[in-house]
């Protein structure tokens, strides 16, 4: 009996560094804190929109980055939150790139329904 005791003491040990070591069970977003995934889909759609005129050019390069800066202001005061919420919440999605997938391809949907939307109404 004294000879089992050290095994199956190793065994607990060893059961408590496999359940420490290995990867915490997929979380929701919305429990740790994050913007919503719905409210981050919207969020993310007006961001794609900031870059795109960015990118594009079609504001005067002089005030260019203020406007661009104005624009993020507004877009985070209006959905009431921060940019470090909105840089953790990409961060976490970027860290599950198959959930960020699916994301993505909702703000595209988005993104393209709003592109819909401006060519029927010209």
């Amino acid at each position: 009996m004294i000879e089992c005791r050290p095994v199956s003491f190793l065994l607990l040990i060893a059961c408590f560094c496999f359940t420490a070591c290995s990867s915490p069970p997929y979380q929701k977003s919305e429990v740790q804190g994050l913007i919503a995934r719905d409210t981050f889909v919207q969020v993310l759609t007006e961001v794609h929109l900031i870059e795109g005129v960015k990118k594009q050019r079609l504001m005067r390069n002089d005030e260019q980055g203020l406007i661009v800066l104005q624009h993020y202001v507004e877009l985070f005061e209006r959905f009431d939150i921060s940019e470090d919420r909105f840089k953790t919440t990409y961060r976490w999605w970027y860290q599950h790139p198959e959930e960020m997938d699916g994301l993505l391809e909702e703000v595209g949907e988005r993104l393209a329904d709003l592109e819909r939307e401006a060519t029927a109404t010209n």
